[in-house]
């Protein structure tokens, strides 16, 4: 028995608005002069479930016409191309739904068939070599019609070979009971104009038989605007329900834009809503065409919870400058803790502390959470489970199948592969040293990426940013290192830090990682970047690349001094942890707990200030807080082993330290 279909996690949103959109049928009676259906485009970084999604909404639409085409697995197809192969997919019967027919499109499409040729001399003949090409196309239905069951399975896996148009028209089928004279004349009379529907369709093919671009471009409008007129006759003819849906993968693969960019025009011209609802999926932001928005991405983006038919509605400028409003760009959401405990639900009894773990370090992205938990199904759960967790990134990664073999290379590297399959090797080898920074932007700014080529530093904030990868930074406060509260701290500081966007932190971590291969270039980076900040005046960054290099000592001699000179508890707190936030080269050791790592690292990194009595607590505190800031280090999750650490060195600094012993006390029952 088949497995049920299930939602995919953190898809209710977009579930929603596909609905909202599907039930707003355009008719051209109900929604005349309304602003129609926009073209959804589901945005999300590499990994983040576009697909997963798109086939969920078919499962949804499955009962009404739809169809699916994925312009990554199929070579660059022209739009009318591309059109011919969505009304196949929408022609299909559906139980207790009327077949949708496109007559128009059919002779359209017969028309332009690199095969025939029809005599643009002699109108009679012409008339004559359409006639015999309709007739071969109804033997090709008849023909189509029985092969239907291998054709759909062919469509459903996209691998719908078709040689010729002329073949494709006939297998657009027609119920058998449908006189051929009559989709004939349904198709044959919509193509008048200026000249009698004969003359047009003979120098519809006499374009099809150019070469130049424009020809080409005014082939794939015609065609094109068959496939809507169909679509709008077929739900004039017959009231349905719902529009009905094309699902598109990968728009921004070669050949993805143009249908797309066609339909908006299209609809532009025609100021007509047509029933058609396209929900299409991007890697790359910057290739959806919508509404300009600040920002990384250069594109209004919402998120799955914002999404609504009425929001697209509200967000159209009056009057619109151009048609950019007709696009409406989703962003997948990354995945909540509960939703990550769901999907690791198999573990539960063996390894509960596998979940949040994963949670904590993917921050939910889907398919390196089901990377991480999978790897975490192959560890044996018994002996001491946290040093077989802690050590997951270094496991082999699990094999793609149950009949591979485990690959070679550790988990975390195989995973950042997958990340970063999207970039070229020098863009890969780039980000890496740009993992260094706290911001993207200073990277970018200094001179780490001049021994890359000019394309690299030209391309790799655009792409990082269009790819998605760029986020909002965290909070650092108690909330980031395994206690309670977050943002409490934001507006505590004279000079706060800038809110530039960061690296998602969890391709940041494993970007981090492979810097760290080598100590040398890890010390060189951060040196580079700890100049820089210096030069430009920026004091907690300074010390924050300073701590990545393990100078312990000078952050601790900085935040002693604060203890006294800065005016009130939060602002110290504040740079504690922004300086804390710092990455440390060797973060988690999984043969030594965090809690006994502290004591060690302390006196081997700030040999004086461990010595010293009235700045034990503080290096000692400082130094958990580094380390809390991995979740690694904070396992298990009801209470992270560093918290009493840190819980007692804040005690321990309240009792020496007048003029801030009430604030420290506060934070240190933040981790109680």
């Amino acid at each position: 028995m088949a497995e049920p279909v299930r939602r995919p996690l953190g898809t209710e949103g977009i579930e929603a608005l596909f609905q909202e959109c599907r039930t707003q049928v355009q008719d051209g009676r109900a929604a005349a002069g309304g602003r129609g259906l926009p073209v959804v485009v589901l945005v999300g970084t590499r990994g983040s479930g576009r697909t997963t999604a798109l086939e969920w909404l078919g499962f949804l639409g499955s009962h009404r016409p739809h169809a699916l085409y994925d312009f990554a697995s199929a070579g660059p197809r022209r739009p009318h191309e591309v059109a011919g192969r969505l009304a196949y997919g929408l022609s299909h019967r559906f139980a207790r739904q009327p077949a949708l027919l496109f007559p128009r499109l059919t002779l359209g499409l017969l028309v332009v068939d690199p095969g025939l040729s029809l005599d643009a001399h002699d109108s009679r003949r012409a008339g004559q070599q359409l006639r015999r090409a309709l007739y071969d196309a109804h033997e090709h239905t008849v023909a189509a019609d029985r092969a239907a069951e291998v054709a759909g399975l062919l469509q459903d896996l996209n691998l719908l070979q078709i040689p010729g148009i002329g073949l494709l028209a006939g297998l657009i089928r027609r119920p058998p009971r449908m006189p051929l004279g009559i989709a004939r004349r349904t198709g044959f009379s919509w193509y008048a104009g200026p000249h009698t529907p004969l003359h047009e369709l003979v120098a519809l093919n006499q374009l099809s038989k150019s070469g130049t671009d424009a020809d080409r471009a005014a082939v794939d409008r015609r065609l094109c605007e068959a496939f809507l007129a169909d679509l709008r006759g077929e739900f004039a003819r017959r009231r349905r329900d719902r529009n009905c849906v094309v699902l598109l993968d990968n728009i921004d693969a070669p050949g993805g834009r143009g249908f797309l960019d066609l339909l908006v025009q299209l609809r532009e011209a025609s100021g007509t809503p047509d029933p058609l609802l396209a929900v299409a999926t991007a890697s790359d932001a910057g290739k959806v065409p919508g509404p300009f928005a600040p920002g990384p991405a250069g594109v209004r983006i919402r998120t799955p919870e914002q999404a609504s038919y009425a929001d697209w509605e509200r967000s159209v400028p009056d009057p619109p400058p151009d048609s950019s409003w007709r696009w409406y760009c989703v962003q997948l959401r990354d995945l909540t803790a509960g939703e990550v405990s769901q999907l690791g639900a198999g573990l539960a009894d063996r390894l509960p502390e596998a979940p949040p773990l994963v949670h904590r370090l993917t921050r939910g992205h889907a398919w390196s959470a089901h990377r991480l938990l999978e790897a975490a199904a192959h560890i044996p759960g018994r002996g001491d489970n946290e040093e077989l967790l802690r050590g997951i990134l270094a496991r082999p990664a699990p094999p793609a199948d149950e009949e591979a073999e485990p690959g070679p290379a550790p988990l975390g590297r195989a995973v950042l592969q997958g990340l970063l399959e999207d970039l070229s090797e020098e863009q890969r080898a780039a980000l890496v040293e740009c993992s260094a920074a706290r911001e993207f932007d200073t990277a970018c700014d200094t001179d780490l990426l001049d021994a890359f080529s000019l394309r690299t530093r030209n391309s790799l904030a655009r792409e990082t940013g269009n790819r998605l990868w760029l986020t909002s930074a965290v909070p650092q406060d108690a909330g980031a290192r395994g206690g309670r509260g977050s943002g409490y701290l934001q507006d505590a500081h004279p000079r706060p830090l800038s809110a530039h966007p960061v690296l998602h932190p969890w391709l940041r971590l494993l970007l981090l990682q492979e810097l760290a291969r080598s100590s040398s270039r890890w010390d060189e980076v951060h040196e580079l970047l700890q100049d820089w900040h210096a030069r430009h005046g920026h004091p907690l960054d300074v010390l924050y690349h300073a701590l990545a290099r393990g100078r312990l000592d000078d952050v601790v001699g900085h935040l002693a001094r604060g203890l006294t000179d800065l005016p009130g508890t939060d602002a110290w707190l504040y740079e504690l942890y922004a300086v804390t936030a710092a990455p440390p080269r060797t973060p988690v050791l999984p043969e030594q707990t965090a809690t006994l790592r502290v004591d060690r690292l302390a006196e081997e990194l700030a040999p004086a200030s461990f010595a010293a009595p009235d700045r034990r607590a503080l290096t000692m505190l400082v130094t958990a807080l580094w380390l809390a800031g991995d979740p690694r280090n904070r396992m298990p999750a009801a209470r992270p082993e560093l918290n009493d650490t840190i819980s007692s060195m804040f005690q321990s600094l309240a009792m020496h330290s007048d003029p801030r012993r009430v604030g420290l006390r506060h934070e240190a029952a933040k981790y109680v």
